[in-house]
């Protein structure tokens, strides 16, 4: 059998995301299975650092900086099941992540006032136009991204992070 076989799968859709998905694929003037094989592949991209094995608590704040909010609501991610998914195998202590950080993760999805007051026992940061979530990721990057690079010689981002930090480092600006 070729390794590049395609399989039928099938897949329970809302009303409102096939509407949507038959309007992009109108607008694109392309058919409707490539605009869900577009976002497959879009999602995968996001989602890739827990495609690694090897990547565990610091590694993974990247992903949960991007796309925390989505990742704790569409998979109604607690603080114990995102502290698992964190830490479970962490060999360096470095790389762990703080309970209370993992709280603010999971509270992302939460409305502001929730957030708001859990956010008052993190340093105080100079956020500028950044918004309650924009300050959350700027902590949070700074604690265990920036300070984990520093920890570098010369400098220089880790191979592996490279990418996420590109992108975060675009998110966290706008």
């Amino acid at each position: 059998m070729s390794e590049n076989r395609k399989q039928l799968v099938s897949v329970r859709l809302c009303q409102a995301d096939i509407e949507r998905i038959r309007a992009i694929a109108c607008r694109l003037r392309v058919r409707e299975s490539d605009v869900i094989r577009f976002a497959l592949r879009l999602a995968f991209s996001k989602l890739a650092p827990l495609l690694d094995m090897d990547a565990h608590g610091a590694d993974l704040i990247p992903i949960f900086l991007e796309c925390g909010p989505e990742l704790t609501y569409h998979f109604d991610l607690d603080s114990r099941t995102l502290d698992s998914i964190l830490n479970d195998g962490v060999g360096d202590s470095q790389k762990k992540i703080d309970s209370g950080d993992i709280e603010l993760i999971a509270a992302l999805h939460i409305p502001g006032f929730h957030l708001h007051a859990k956010m008052k026992t993190l340093p105080k940061l100079e956020i500028g136009r950044l918004s309650l979530s924009g300050a959350l990721q700027q902590y949070l990057y700074e604690k265990y991204i920036h300070s984990e690079n520093q920890n570098f010689d010369d400098g220089a981002v880790a191979p592996s992070a490279k990418k996420q930090l590109l992108r975060m480092d675009t998110a966290i600006a706008d």
